[in-house]
């Protein structure tokens, strides 16, 4: 081989980049370099809105840990990536719990809007955020989203999984132990208590509670809930709680196997790569025919 083909070949050999493979999809946790070069397969990423707060004998920040859960497997079945979000979002009924960290909606939307920019000129053109067993999410998720496309002219996605769950008519039984699923998913398995943890004067009320008439009757018609109506519970153990715990720490972790299974098969439902493409073909039309054509209205 002539000299000059071994030099080049020599000199290609040492400027090839190595760059460690992802050892996770979760973007805190990359290199620079690791982000860099993800960055130039894929757009994506999934970030987590939840709340910290009273759940009784549950951990506070459950709320949190499902949607942190539905964003790693989207990562994983998607090829994008995941993040940390807002894990203390406006807790609404519980804001009064000791345990319930106190944020405003507009608090969090702000936050959220902040983080959605940085993203976005950080590369990630395709975002989204997730929202599970938190009613009042929307007040804050969806109001950032509709925002942030009024300032962008890019559409960013919210899945409230609370309101997307029941078109996929799953059964109680298919769903049942995605709590357990989730908190193994986030590895926190050991936050989920076990029966006999707590004691009978620990997992309910201190004192009987009397019923608020008004707002049964409100619900009855119709009209309650975290976008209708403003409430407190009426004692911090009224909130989230769950009778069903396993009994051992070895059936808890058969629990969190079957919740692993759920949740997977819930997000294989989801059809996440073609809502992804179809995300990029809706801000294709919206920068090549909307933009151009109401330019003069946007502010």
């Amino acid at each position: 081989m002539p000299l000059a083909l071994i030099a080049l070949f020599t000199l290609s050999l040492i400027t090839a980049a190595q760059v460690r493979p992802l050892h996770t999809r979760d973007f805190t946790r990359l290199s620079q370099v690791q982000v860099a070069e993800a960055l130039k397969n894929t757009d994506i990423i999934f970030v987590p809105v939840g709340a910290v707060e009273t759940n009784g004998i549950q951990p506070s920040n459950r709320d949190y840990t499902w949607p942190l859960a539905y964003a790693k497997l989207m990562a994983e079945e998607t090829g994008g990536l995941y993040m940390p979000g807002l894990m203390w979002s406006y807790p609404g009924t519980t804001t009064l719990a000791p345990s319930s960290i106190a944020n405003t909606p507009q608090a969090g939307t702000v936050f959220l809007k902040q983080l959605a920019h940085s993203l976005l000129r950080q590369g990630f053109r395709r975002q989204v955020y997730i929202s599970a067993s938190h009613g009042p999410a929307p007040l804050t998720v969806g109001t950032m989203v509709r925002e942030f496309f009024e300032e962008t002219q890019v559409p960013i996605l919210y899945i409230n999984m609370d309101t997307y769950l029941p078109r996929l008519q799953l059964t109680a039984g298919q769903r049942s132990r995605t709590l357990y699923g989730a908190h193994s998913i986030a590895g926190h398995i050991e936050d989920l208590p076990l029966r006999g943890d707590y004691g009978q004067k620990e997992s309910g009320p201190a004192a009987p509670v009397p019923q608020n008439e008004g707002l049964a009757a409100l619900g009855k018609l119709g009209f309650s809930g975290s976008l209708t109506l403003g409430s407190w519970v009426p004692d911090v153990m009224s909130h989230g709680r769950d009778n069903d715990l396993p009994a051992t720490a070895a059936e808890r972790a058969a629990w969190a196997k079957t919740g692993v299974e759920q949740l997977r098969e819930i997000v294989k439902k989801m059809r996440m790569a073609e809502a992804m493409e179809a995300l990029r073909r809706h801000d294709r039309y919206t920068q090549e025919y909307i933009v151009p054509k109401f330019r003069k209205s946007l502010r």
